[in-house]
């Protein structure tokens, strides 16, 4: 294992929360929102909450069941495969990027350490999910969704807000959901992108009927150059090469019995800068999951059970730089999921959905842990009643981890439809993130130990929100705060001096998020704003690589059959804590990325795009530069 790259960072966060926050009433982030408002006045969109004004957004993630995007009263936004084909992303960190109450930091490039931090909790307090399966690292912890190739991507659905209750650990700050690209009987695409710093990127994709069902397979392929992601270790530059398959299909049985199926193979190298021992790392991850969802009526009642069985394996080795691959560090991981879901529609304004999971986790590599294997049990009840102009939601869940403790959670929101265009609600939930293999049980290395005390970390949450959607404008405006109890952090020491992980004090997130869609003047205007308050109380600095201010401008119109789009975003200045306890501020930022499109054919279109059009020198993490100015030209075939 390197220090640099797989080592120190490899084993726990950094920056993580230390000790309780300054206190932030109410009034003053109320008032905020006041300014938030006033400063925005003139501008329009709303990314936060709305997408398609033309459709009916369907949604599963925040309730575990298909449902309209407005009618559910969970925070959420939606990127769809339009927007992925507008935006013309080259990670799923693009796609991220512009979303409010999102940080992102990198340890340089595409391929290299990523974390993402939702309103303003741990990298780890996220749950990813690729189709429902689980794709985080259990023996880290977080999950690297820098590996997933954006044009296998259907949809992303982003819960904001705990969502424990429902789906279990991790779920603190919110669930991030990956759909992988379903094509119809007969459709196929090929496409090839060409840029900077030698990229190359070619995928095609097509879909196959088979009597009343029909099964999607898409293969990408993407490499680069790269660049040189840290100047004072080694002066070459860090290039990477990723491979993808994702298969997904479905076959409709008869009338009341479905069978679906998925799997997603991502093969990457990567090369990165170290000061000592490996600087190449090779990662394997696989997906794949087979369900059957039964429909049957009980009397009135109508019922949807939905059986799955699925696996997510993650496996890495590190080595080059006079490391040959067979002694290089390896860790392999690997969940089995299994689950049973029924949702029953009692009346069409009460239903109720069950459920029960069992998680299997293993971790295996050339680390040798003192426990390697265990089981994570849950089962949950969720139900959501419509009372005229009310809503009411309330979801509880159990969830018992081997070797650890158990956990009681729930969510409950009540909102009301104050007029045709505008609903409030209020929203109160919990969570729970269970201690990874690393913080547990971690061997001596490096002078870094596992503490097999440790218990779970737990939250409290409450977020106020209006949604607001007229003719051409749309808007929406979030408050909320969180409590986070005996949060993990790596800054203990155990008998003999090594550095171990324990539960430290009290940790308060508050936040204010406003967004604003308007269409008109010429194309759409999309505009969020957002403000965390994250400090650490000792020294009055916001928490390691998380901002205070986000803002963030997209505006898409059609000019002479080209389609544009161009893009702003704003980061206020954040602070990065090293090693021994240096602070380093973290300057804020502005990039703008400019794009456009045109359809040479009904078919047939050629698209480019600037990233970092102003050449901005910024660093998310400390010492590790980003991408500078970058220019792709692309070409898509599709039926």
């Amino acid at each position: 294992m390197n220090r640099d790259q797989h080592g120190a960072e490899g084993i726990i966060e950094r920056g993580h929360m230390k000790t309780k926050l300054f206190n932030k009433t109410p009034i003053q982030l109320a008032i905020a929102g006041v300014i938030f408002s006033s400063l925005t006045s003139s501008v329009a969109y709303a990314n936060a909450t709305v997408e398609d004004s033309e459709l009916e957004t369907i949604t599963v993630t925040a309730n575990r069941f298909a449902t309209s995007v407005d009618d559910s009263l969970a925070t959420q936004v939606v990127i769809t495969r339009a927007d992925i084909e507008r935006i013309q992303p080259k990670s799923v960190l693009d796609m991220l990027s512009t979303v409010s109450g999102l940080d992102i930091s990198t340890n340089g490039g595409r391929g290299q350490t990523s974390s993402v931090y939702m309103r303003g909790a741990n990298a780890g307090h996220t749950l990813v999910l690729l189709n429902g399966v689980r794709i985080s690292s259990a023996s880290l912890g977080s999950t690297n969704i820098q590996n997933i190739a954006p044009e296998l991507v259907e949809r992303i659905e982003i819960v904001k807000g705990p969502r424990a209750a429902l789906w279990g650990s991790d779920a603190i700050g919110g669930v991030i959901q990956i759909f992988t690209r379903k094509l119809e009987s007969g459709e196929h695409f090929v496409s090839a992108n060409f840029g900077s710093e030698g990229y190359q990127m070619v995928n095609a994709g097509v879909g196959i009927k088979h009597g009343d069902g029909f099964t999607s397979i898409s293969l990408n392929h993407e490499e680069s150059d790269g660049f040189d992601v840290k100047d004072d270790t080694e002066t070459d530059d860090d290039g990477y090469s990723y491979n993808s398959l994702a298969i997904n299909g479905q076959q409709q049985v008869n009338d009341a019995l479905a069978l679906s199926w998925l799997a997603q193979i991502d093969q990457g190298d990567t090369e990165y800068d170290s000061s000592f021992g490996a600087n190449e790392s090779e990662v394997n991850n696989h997906v794949w999951q087979v369900s059957a969802a039964y429909q049957w009526q009980l009397s009135d009642i109508k019922n949807n059970t939905q059986f799955s069985f699925g696996q997510n394996r993650t496996s890495n080795i590190s080595h080059g730089n006079g490391t040959s691959r067979n002694e290089g560090s390896q860790f392999d991981t690997r969940r089995n999921q299994y689950s049973i879901i029924n949702n029953s529609e009692i009346t069409t304004d009460f239903q109720v959905n069950l459920g029960a999971e069992l998680y299997q986790e293993e971790l295996k590599g050339s680390s040798v842990y003192s426990e390697s294997e265990r089981d994570i049990t849950g089962v949950f009840a969720h139900g959501i009643y419509k009372l005229d102009a009310l809503t009411f939601e309330l979801a509880t869940r159990y969830d018992d981890v081997e070797g650890i403790d158990s956990e009681t959670t729930f969510n409950s929101s009540i909102g009301y439809q104050v007029t045709d265009s505008t609903k409030i609600s209020f929203s109160a939930g919990t969570g729970f993130k269970a201690p990874t293999f690393n913080d547990l049980y971690y061997p001596l290395q490096w002078r870094y130990i596992g503490n097999t005390s440790l218990v779970s970390e737990t939250s409290q949450s409450n977020e106020f929100n209006v949604k607001s959607n007229f003719d051409n404008v749309s808007i929406a405006f979030n408050l909320y705060q969180t409590d986070i109890e005996n949060l993990i952090d790596w800054s203990g020491s155990d008998k003999d001096g090594n550095v171990t992980p324990i539960n430290v004090d009290d940790v308060e997130t508050q936040g204010a998020e406003l967004g604003l869609n308007y269409q008109g003047f010429g194309g759409e205007h999309q505009f969020n704003i957002s403000y965390i308050e994250t400090e650490d109380a000792s020294t009055g600095n916001q928490l390691g690589r998380r901002s205070k201010n986000h803002i963030s401008y997209q505006f898409d119109t059609e000019i002479e059959n080209v389609d544009v789009y161009a893009e702003l975003q704003y980061k206020g200045k954040r602070f990065d804590y090293l090693w021994g306890g240096e602070v380093v501020t973290l300057d804020s930022y502005s990039l703008v990325n400019l794009g456009a499109s045109y359809p040479l054919t009904s078919k047939f279109k050629v698209q480019v795009k600037v990233n970092n059009a102003f050449d901005e020198n910024y660093q998310t993490s400390d010492g590790y530069f980003t991408q500078e100015r970058v220019a792709y030209i692309g070409f898509t075939y599709q039926n």
